[in-house]
């Protein structure tokens, strides 16, 4: 069928152990695979911003400069390997002007992969990414998924750059006292302590100074 998610005959059980080998072993908390073919679905806890920056082997500043696509000798699945210019290491050791990051998922011919709420950096994109563990092939690298990744747009309105998350909210500030209970919560994309609703006299962070809050809590 076209439309299926992966256009190929795998078992659920095959399934669930593709995830396995490729899957974070602490932010994603619910794992479904769905017949007919596969559907990778996972939900996300919610966490505050402190529990993001603190999980994070490496945060820096980058633009997608390409992507590649990869899929080994017998494997049922693909990845999609992201290439991103560093323009910035806000947290952790990275000396390289390239960083390549893999996400689970693409197209290749005529198969195709998808995992439910996840979504991949694209071509051209600006942004803060918080990198969960650069040595190690996860279903996303980035720690809490969309709250673990920013973007970098400009605003014409107020002529200069500003921090929006993944779905385009200005973020005008960081409570960094903010932390999430131990409660189990799923995320709706945006961490705790992630302002997004206007704040009378304060404008949209720019990346120096979202940068600068993120520094003050990786310290």
């Amino acid at each position: 069928m076209m439309g299926d998610t992966l256009r190929t005959r795998i078992s659920c059980k095959e399934g669930m152990d593709i995830m396995r080998k490729t899957l974070s072993r602490f932010w994603p908390m619910l794992v479904i695979c769905l017949m007919p073919g596969l559907l990778l679905a996972s939900s996300i806890k919610l966490a505050d911003m402190a529990e993001i920056t603190r999980d994070a082997q490496l945060v820096f500043e980058g633009r997608v400069i390409g992507t590649r696509v990869e899929q080994g000798p017998g494997e049922r699945t693909i990845h999609t390997w992201v290439r991103f210019e560093v323009l910035d290491v806000i947290k952790g050791s990275y000396d390289q002007p390239v960083i390549e990051l893999s996400f689970l998922g693409g197209t290749r011919g005529d198969l195709t992969v998808r995992v439910s709420d996840m979504q991949m950096p694209t071509a051209g994109e600006h942004g803060i990414y918080f990198v969960e563990d650069i040595g190690r092939r996860l279903v996303n690298p980035l720690v809490g998924w969309s709250q673990g990744h920013f973007l970098v747009k400009y605003d014409r309105k107020l002529k200069r750059q500003t921090i929006t998350t993944l779905s385009g909210k200005p973020v005008s500030d960081i409570d960094t006292s903010a932390r999430q209970s131990r409660m189990a919560e799923l995320s709706h994309g945006i961490a705790y302590g992630v302002i997004t609703k206007e704040v009378p006299g304060k404008q949209p962070l720019d990346p120096e100074g979202f940068k600068a809050l993120i520094r003050g809590m990786a310290e």
